[in-house]
């Protein structure tokens, strides 16, 4: 993994991390609160669903930068090392090509979302603004896929038979 890929990579993981925990206080937060004074924390719907879509879009690059998708080594031991290799190519095309996909699926929303407005339910924040944020995670997402291919392409398939 380059230098690069290694800086981005941290840098999503470390907002998705610091996203997860942000939302778990929320959550403890909203519930201590709403337990022991009666008072909910306000907006704690939104600050979630902010949280947790920050979570989503800027922790799916880092794993897939390291290789760290679910592995099923069903063919591993009797396949021979070209057709795990060809595999592994397929994946990671295969990766990048949803990855793709769902930033082209995600645009004609995004473009409504700020073309007719709308605000979130409980702090009146405009919604698109959570589109910005999905496509820069995104974009993360979409750089950690296409050096990740490159690296399976250079390096033969990538993980160690």
């Amino acid at each position: 993994m380059s230098s690069t890929q290694d800086r981005i990579s941290r840098l999503m993981h470390g907002i998705a991390s610091i996203a997860l925990v942000a939302m778990m206080l929320v959550v403890v937060a909203d519930v201590a609160l709403r337990f022991i004074f009666n008072t909910p924390v306000r907006g704690a719907y939104d600050l979630v669903s902010v949280f947790l879509l920050i979570m989503v879009f800027f922790g799916i690059g880092p794993v897939i930068a390291r290789n760290a998708e679910i592995l099923i080594d069903l063919f591993d031991r009797v396949a021979p090392a070209t057709v795990l290799i060809f595999l592994r190519r397929t994946a990671a095309i295969g990766t990048l090509a949803v990855v793709l996909f769902l930033g082209w699926s995600m645009v004609d929303p995004a473009f409504d979302a700020y073309r007719y407005g709308g605000n979130s339910l409980e702090l009146g924040f405009p919604v698109w603004w959570l589109w910005v944020i999905a496509f820069i995670g995104l974009a993360g997402t979409l750089w950690c896929s296409l050096r990740a291919l490159i690296e399976i392409l250079k390096n033969n398939g990538g993980r160690e038979s």
